[in-house]
């Protein structure tokens, strides 16, 4: 298994790490040297970045393999998403604690009182039509109010000046839930921003878990062994004691502040965040600044995809055991297909009437962490000779087996999460429903060309040499 640095190192020893000595503005340019370098699947280190004290990095964990990696497995070795999958579950089914130690790296360096000073981190500002520099790689840690429970997710946060900032937490996240509970009790509640943590937590921080779970139980599980956490300075938080950064803060519900950020989907997403103060800093003394490329971008992407691994097995499923007849299902949520579910299902048809009630079944099922309907856009069901995993497939029957207008309907006015942006609040958004079977009549006309044996051939067979 391999920490932080661990892994930086094997990148930078496989070269496929980029220094980047050249000084760069944190100020959009940095952000758009590291699209180009994340577009290659490389990681960087720029290590002069104007007006800051730290080097920045990013770009660990921007494709699959470097996950497996991380995970123990060796270059070269097939890993894909769903050997990822296979880690998760399995560490979900042996969780390991972690552990408070007295002492740690992340405490090489305290700063506290006038010492604290957010502009000299090197926070990039991304985007032309962001409110600012965005913390997007830190794992902020609460501690639930209702089991004590240490809490770990991924909250976008924006520096607002030299102690303060903005951690924002969606109205899906369990942090949204605990900022509720402090501000109807008038308290303020700490919060802790760890930056450049061990891989498996930077991964179990953005799995979507039931509240019951510990991310930090699962990081322990993936990594094969716990988690070191050390005592904040300024709160009873316990935060990753091999961690490059931690930054703490106190949230008083003293005033929200709205920000914006473009997102996963390509999209900018507005959000409004309480304001809180900076109550310490601490950090190695060669410390590194992670940072992920927000947007629509391989490492942000890559590392948002964790989160769907648990909502598509919860949709699926779901969608198995309310509704009867699914020979074969698949949930694609995926940033190039913007940020709603897409949902094709085959079927034994009996009657031409059998998709559409299916389907309208189905955008009323309940689907685990959401209603389906919510964060669905569009549900298609096949035929059972057309392979529900492969899109290009699922088009080929779209093309070529509707005919019919009625086969595609259009569900007006449906409630959505709030990242689909483009829905109106107050009419919510479309939803598409569409039959691409065969029709009853054409079941026997409509016949795809098959070869008799096919799938008995292995063309390694047919090239072994003749010893």
């Amino acid at each position: 298994m391999l920490d932080f640095r661990g892994l930086a190192r094997l990148l930078e020893e496989r070269g496929e790490l980029y220094r980047i000595s050249r000084p760069v503005d944190p100020e959009y340019e940095m952000a758009a040297v590291m699209e180009q370098i994340d577009r290659q699947r490389r990681a960087f280190l720029f290590e002069n970045v104007i007006g800051a004290r730290f080097p920045v990095i990013g770009g660990l964990l921007n494709r699959i393999e470097c996950f497996g990696w991380a995970l123990g497995s060796k270059p070269g070795e097939p890993f894909d998403a769903n050997d990822l999958d296979a880690r998760f579950e399995a560490a979900k089914r042996n969780p390991i604690a972690p552990r408070e130690v007295p002492t740690a790296p992340v405490k090489e360096v305290v700063r506290r009182g006038a010492q604290i000073d957010l502009p000299d981190i090197p926070v990039p500002t991304f985007f032309e039509l962001d409110s600012g520099p965005f913390i997007t790689s830190a794992c902020g840690i609460s501690r639930n109010p209702q089991t004590g429970q240490l809490n770990v997710g991924v909250y976008r946060s924006l520096i607002l000046g030299p102690d303060t900032l903005a951690v924002n937490a969606s109205s899906l996240s369990d942090l949204r839930k605990f900022y509720q509970h402090a501000e109807q009790r008038g308290k303020a509640m700490p919060v802790a921003l760890a930056i450049g943590v061990e891989p498996a937590l930077q991964m179990a921080a953005a799995c979507k878990l039931p509240p019951e779970q510990s991310e930090l139980d699962l990081a322990g599980g993936l990594q094969g062994r716990p988690i070191d956490l050390v005592k904040c300075e300024t709160s009873d938080l316990l935060v990753p004691a091999n961690a490059e950064m931690i930054i703490e803060v106190q949230v008083r519900f003293t005033g929200n502040i709205d920000n914006n950020l473009g997102e996963f989907a390509g999209q900018y997403g507005l959000e409004t965040a309480p304001i809180a103060e900076v109550t310490a800093i601490t950090h190695r003394r060669d410390a590194m600044f992670y940072s992920i490329l927000a947007g629509r971008n391989p490492e942000h992407n890559t590392l948002g995809s964790i989160a769907t691994f648990s909502i598509r097995r919860a949709l699926i499923g779901a969608l198995r055991s309310q509704l009867t007849g699914i020979v074969d299902i698949d949930v694609f949520l995926e940033p190039r297909m913007g940020a709603m579910a897409h949902i094709v299902m085959s079927i034994r048809k009996q009657s031409d009437a059998e998709p559409m009630l299916l389907i309208e079944a189905a955008y009323k099922a309940t689907g685990g962490f959401f209603p389906v309907s919510h964060i669905t856009k569009r549900i298609i069901v096949v035929d059972e000779d057309v392979n529900v995993h492969d899109l290009v497939d699922v088009e080929w029957a779209m093309y070529t087996r509707i005919a019919r207008a009625d086969k595609y309907r259009v569900i007006p006015d449906v409630q959505s999460w709030e990242l689909e942006r483009c829905a109106k609040e107050g009419t919510g958004s479309l939803r598409l429903a569409i039959d691409a079977t065969k029709d009853v009549e054409d079941i026997e006309e409509l016949r795809r060309p098959v070869i008799p044996g096919a799938d008995e051939i292995r063309l390694a067979d047919y090239l072994q040499k003749k010893s």
